[in-house]
C-alpha cells in the first residue's frame, strides 16, 4: 500500500489519507494523516478506494491557448470555438487579435485534443526559440547581422556587436517568425539553449 492512499476508516464516509502500519486479526494499526498532525491508532476495518481519475491535460500550442481563453472570455461554447464563422461572416472572431486561421487550421486537424483541452484543461507547449546570425564575409571586427523582432512585431535585420545579443528576448525567435519573411535565413538558425 502506498502512503497517503485514501481509505474509509470505521465506516467514516469521508476519504481519509492513511498509512497502514500493521494488520491484526481483530483490527488494523494505521497512521491517520489529519489536518493538524498525523496520529497513530488501531481501527476495526479499513476499506481502500480508488483515487478519483484526473484526466491528463493535453499539450497545445500557445496560439491555441490564446484562442481558448478568448472564446471562453466572450461566452462562446465549444462548438462556437471550433466553428466560429457563421454564414454572415466571422462575427466575434473578427475581434480576435491572434492568428485566427492558424488556430482554426490546428483545431480542424486536432478536434479531439481541442475538445479535451476545452473541457479538462491544458498545458501550453513551449515553442523552441532560435537566434539567427547572417554570415557576412566582409564584416568588420565583431559586428554581426542578426534577425530581431522590433517593437512593431516585425522581424528585421539588425547590426549588433559581440555575442551579448543572443541572451536578449528580441533576438530569440520562433521558427514561424523567422520563416514568415526570412525563409532563406532559416538555414542559419541556432536553437537557444
Amino acid at each position: 500500500m502506498k502512503q497517503n492512499d485514501f481509505y474509509e476508516v470505521n465506516g467514516c464516509t469521508e476519504f481519509i489519507p492513511v498509512t497502514i502500519n500493521e494488520r491484526y486479526n481483530d483490527g488494523v494499526d494505521v497512521t491517520i494523516h489529519g489536518p493538524i498532525r498525523p496520529f497513530r491508532t488501531t481501527v476495526e476495518q479499513v476499506y481502500q478506494f480508488q483515487k478519483p481519475h484526473e484526466p491528463q491535460k493535453v499539450v497545445i500550442p500557445k496560439y491555441v491557448s490564446e484562442w481558448i481563453g478568448y472564446c471562453k472570455a466572450n461566452g462562446l461554447t465549444l462548438l462556437g470555438a471550433i466553428e466560429p464563422i457563421s454564414k454572415f461572416g466571422k462575427g466575434l472572431a473578427d475581434t480576435f487579435t491572434g492568428e485566427l486561421n492558424r488556430c482554426l487550421s490546428w483545431v480542424g486537424f486536432n478536434q479531439n485534443a481541442f475538445a479535451r483541452a476545452w473541457l479538462d484543461g491544458y498545458e501550453v507547449e513551449e515553442e523552441k526559440l532560435y537566434t539567427v546570425e547572417i554570415p557576412n564575409p566582409n564584416k568588420i571586427g565583431n559586428e554581426v547581422n542578426v534577425l530581431m523582432m522590433n517593437g512593431f512585431r516585425q522581424v528585421i535585420i539588425k547590426k549588433e556587436f559581440g555575442n551579448d545579443w543572443k541572451k536578449e528576448k528580441g533576438f530569440q525567435l520562433t521558427e514561424e517568425e523567422i520563416k514568415k519573411d526570412f525563409d532563406w535565413a532559416w538555414q542559419f538558425a541556432k536553437e537557444v539553449e
